[in-house]
């Protein structure tokens, strides 16, 4: 299916209803550019369907990448990426996980965790991928969190 043909099927103004509530597709997307980390999947016959498009991306993603077999897209470690694939098809495997520096000239690390994705039978329907720069986590001041409904209604709004 090709990106087009999907966007044809969903409407922005479709609403997705799901175990825990329902949401407008423009709602969700919205929802998901806001996140500070980056998500991929690629369908169970290992073709890759959709990605996150987050500002500040770890790993930059390309719209012309969508309905292209994930192998051919990570043609260094294509072996390292199928067998990933194959133990997570047959099971042997849910999840992966690693730690890498960023890029050489770059400081810092970055998380990325692979898993499976499996309906409530537990039938493979392809992997998911999370990317996180663990950088924009570091070195943050948090503010105080208000313990009692009086320090809430104490702290002075920032708007």
């Amino acid at each position: 299916m090709t990106q087009e043909k999907l966007s044809d099927l969903i409407s922005p103004e479709a609403v997705i209803n799901f175990e825990t509530g329902a949401i407008k597709a423009s709602t969700l997307d919205s929802i998901i550019k806001l996140l500070p980390f980056e998500m991929g999947f690629c369908d169970a016959n290992d073709i890759f369907r959709w990605y996150s498009d987050n500002p500040n991306r770890v790993h930059s993603r390309r719209k012309e990448a969508i309905g292209r077999p994930v192998l051919e897209l990570h043609p260094r470690v294509a072996n390292y990426v199928e067998k990933l694939l194959n133990d997570f098809r047959s099971g042997k495997r849910d999840e992966w996980e690693f730690w890498f520096p960023k890029r050489s000239g770059e400081s810092g690390q970055i998380y990325q965790k692979f898993m499976a994705v499996r309906d409530e039978n537990g039938k493979y329907l392809g992997c998911m991928d999370v990317t996180v720069n663990i950088n924009l986590f570091q070195g943050k001041d948090g503010k105080h969190t208000p313990e009692t409904i009086e320090e809430f209604k104490a702290v002075e709004m920032e708007w």
